[in-house]
């Protein structure tokens, strides 16, 4: 329908307050009469309060298919159909209010079937085509604080849906489009329109000021309140969150930490070193540049209080050596007793290797502890003499048993000693050899060998 004719007084009370330009001098040569110039004045003092005014409509197109369309073509309704209707609610909001901008975003056209687009409609429009969209207006408050933003916003959100409905409706906008081209004049030329609005949406701008917003441009992956945020997230409060925290919790929850900058604690604690072949625990505080995200992110998972705890739970198969490669206080944590190392056949004791020469390392979980060497040779390398395990694990002059054994090279029976002065002495005897507490029960070993031939003396 046509736009309604100016009223029969200027928008603000008096013309003389709020003139069409900043100076008189640069104003245009007619002087002010007691009406507008314009049915709304293209600019407005920089300094005037403003408000942002959202309306979201849908308009639903019967006797058309979509499919038909070329991708061209369907690029041309696009923009014919955005570039009608904002010209349409714009000339209407500047009937009634001024505004610094007036503009459609938002825009979508959806084809569906009639099934769909019921689940879709709240009013359950029946349609062939959707069109979505939303009417952004930064409409100029006549209070200084903008006290009257939602009565502005009431009489605004009249003006322009009614308008839109009214050339929705009576044709006004399909013929419009019809003119656009002979291509989309042919795909029109059954067709009608139906439209529908959702509430006007005012934000409370004091209220805005404190809140935090995604800042998806850029791809900074953080949030900010510095009010600088798009329209629609103004206009749609759904957007915002009270804090920091809050705001990087919603969008970023994979990468709080980068999110959060400067504003997080570093971490404080100990955490795996994954992934490494050194197996120890790391200080976050130390270390917070290198943490791994998925760490931060879950700091209950992943960090603890102290060197031990850590290892303990990451660690627990060599927490020892976790806890001495960590930095910890390991030789506190170690018990001197003994332990078997089956590779260097002796027993071993539980403390730091440059602590003492018969320290083998920290125990591991799976090790038994002993509290003498004899104790661990007597259990776990019962088949090595007992003098020999335990003076080969203490580090001391190994004497031998003086027991006997056969010496299967000579086939004599000889002591397990290394004295020269001694001539039944054999040397050592090997791991794998038999003791005799006698010589003639050694002799009875070598039954076949003459007894004055089975020892040396």
């Amino acid at each position: 329908s046509p736009t309604k004719a100016p009223s029969t007084s200027p928008v603000t009370a008096s013309p003389s307050t709020s003139p069409t330009t900043l100076s008189p001098s640069t104003s245009p040569t007619k002087a002010p009469t007691n009406k507008p110039t314009t049915q709304g004045p293209t600019k407005s003092p920089s300094g005037a309060s403003s408000t942002q005014v959202g309306i979201s409509g849908q308009v639903s197109f019967e006797g058309v298919d979509y499919n038909d369309f070329s991708p061209q073509e369907k690029t041309e309704f696009n923009a014919a159909v955005a570039e009608t209707l904002e010209a349409q609610g714009c000339a209407a909001a500047a009937q009634t209010i001024d505004y610094h901008s007036c503009e459609l975003q938002n825009f979508s056209a959806e084809w569906g079937d009639r099934r769909t687009m019921l689940r879709r409609l709240s009013r359950k429009l029946q349609s062939s085509l959707l069109v979505e969209y939303e009417i952004i207006i930064d409409a100029i408050c006549s209070s200084s604080d903008c006290s009257d933003a939602q009565t502005l916003a009431n009489k605004v959100y009249e003006e322009v849906t009614g308008d839109l409905l009214d050339a929705i409706q009576d044709g006004t906008i399909v013929s419009s489009l019809q003119q656009t081209s002979t291509a989309l004049a042919t795909l029109l030329q059954n067709a009608s329109a139906t439209g529908d609005f959702s509430e006007v949406v005012v934000p409370i701008l004091a209220l805005l000021a404190s809140y935090w917003y995604p800042h998806w441009q850029g791809q900074t992956n953080t949030c900010k309140n510095d009010g600088n945020e798009p329209t629609y997230m103004k206009i749609f409060q759904t957007y915002y969150e009270p804090s920091l925290d809050a705001c990087c919790e919603r969008y970023f929850s994979w990468d709080i930490y980068e999110c959060n900058g400067n504003a997080i604690t570093a971490p404080i604690g100990f955490y795996p070193n994954g992934g490494k072949t050194e197996h120890k625990c790391l200080n976050a505080t130390e270390t917070a540049s290198t943490i791994p995200d998925y760490m931060l992110n879950n700091p209950e998972q992943w960090l603890d209080s102290d060197i031990e705890m850590c290892c303990e739970r990451h660690y627990n198969w060599e927490y020892n050596d976790c806890v001495s490669q960590s930095g910890g206080s390991s030789s506190s944590t170690a018990t001197g007793e003994w332990y078997v190392n089956h590779e260097g056949q002796i027993c071993q004791q539980d403390c730091l290797k440059e602590v003492n020469a018969t320290c083998g390392g920290l125990v591991q979980a799976w090790d038994t502890l002993y509290s003498t060497a004899s104790d661990c040779c007597a259990e776990k390398l019962s088949w090595i003499a007992s003098a020999r395990c335990e003076s080969r694990s203490t580090l001391t002059t190994e004497v031998g048993s003086s027991e006997w054994y056969v010496d299967w090279s000579t086939e004599q029976c000889v002591k397990d000693c290394n004295d020269k002065s001694d001539v039944d002495c054999g040397g050592f005897a090997k791991n794998w050899d038999e003791f005799f507490a006698s010589s003639s029960d050694c002799c009875d070993r070598l039954w076949y060998i003459e007894r004055d031939e089975c020892t040396s003396g």
